[in-house]
């Protein structure tokens, strides 16, 4: 337990100092968006639990299923991104953190990294969820099963969670910045060094993934859509190409953050640009913010469904009637 602030040495500073101003820009911004969207995905989450537990079918396929698994690791990255790093950065509740001392810092470094690994398993399992419905569209029930459904759960968390342990090896101490909060850190250069080579490649092999799945995806809804397209189906085909463009965009963020993630650890990892430590924390906690905040939004705009349930339970447009039991195409968003 350190009861003194001022006996943990200063953060050392590798590289050209962190511009103060810009700082203060980007954890502004990211903070105002942290206090709307935290209650909002919670909003969310609710109501696509309200949906499961009513029986809704279209809320209550394997992928709004994974959508919920995937909110409540999204909302604990969240708080575990403020709580452990960004409030002591800024000096908040110094003396709780100094009283937990290396139990905060190794709880907080471990849920980091693990986080990491599980959101990446998360949207590769959507990915695999959208792929299988468009090849097996007759199967695909079947294959994301409640058994099969569990262990693609189950998936989402283990790996990360076990991948995390390897953060235990090494010790941590609690540093303080210039403006005298505190920040957690391994002590081991290299120990940093190696989980930067681990998570760079686990995350090119995710990101390669994501683009070949939903390149893949994308044709076989443009092939699926020109099939009928000499058809009596025109007002099926326009759903079909509705559909289509709702999955490109919603797949293409994602992805895109994804590949964000990969590149600002590929630039630190390799020294390129001379990029500081500091300065990776700052872009890394921003982008993995908006990583695990985006999904309640790409719900909202891309699911129709989603939308009139909410609207419905909570009294508006009261007209709408969402059905309980009714068949819904696999390949509904």
């Amino acid at each position: 337990m350190i009861t003194d602030l001022y006996s943990l040495p200063l953060v050392a500073q590798v590289g050209e100092p962190l511009d103060e101003n810009l700082e203060r820009i980007v954890e502004t911004v990211q903070f105002s968006i942290f206090c709307f969207t935290l209650p909002f995905y919670v909003f969310v989450t609710y109501f696509l639990l309200d949906a499961l537990h009513r029986g809704i079918d279209e809320l209550s396929t394997p992928f709004f299923r994974l959508c919920i698994t995937t909110a409540f690791l999204d909302i604990w990255t969240l708080l575990n991104n403020y709580l452990g790093a960004m409030f002591p950065k800024w000096g908040w509740g110094t003396s709780v953190y100094l009283f937990l001392d290396s139990y905060y810092a190794h709880a907080y470094l471990y849920f980091a990294w693990a986080s990491g690994i599980c959101q990446a398993m998360c949207v590769s399992l959507m990915a695999t969820n959208r792929v299988s419905a468009i090849l097996f569209p007759n199967r695909h029930s079947r294959i994301w099963s409640s058994t099969r459904l569990r262990i693609a759960i189950a998936v989402q968390f283990l790996p990360g969670l076990l991948a995390g342990l390897a953060t235990f090896f090494n010790e941590t101490q609690l540093y303080r910045n210039t403006k005298n909060g505190l920040i957690p850190r391994f002590k081991s250069e290299n120990f940093i060094a190696v989980l930067f080579v681990i998570a760079g490649g686990f995350l090119a092999t995710v990101c390669i993934y994501l683009i070949i799945a939903y390149c893949y995806l994308i044709f076989m809804l443009r092939k699926s859509s020109n099939a009928i397209k000499n058809t009596q189906f025109h007002k099926s085909r326009a759903v079909i190409k509705k559909k289509e463009v709702k999955l490109f965009f919603m797949s293409s963020i994602t992805v895109a953050i994804q590949i964000s993630i990969l590149c600002l650890v590929i630039v630190y990892a390799t020294s390129l640009l001379n990029f500081p430590l500091d300065k990776f924390y700052l872009f890394y906690n921003a982008i993995s913010d908006l990583y695990a905040g985006i999904n309640p939004y790409l719900l909202w705009i891309f699911s129709d469904s989603l939308r009139k349930h909410i609207w419905h339970r909570i009294g508006w447009r009261r007209t709408w009637k969402i059905p309980t039991s009714s068949v819904v195409t696999v390949n509904q968003i």
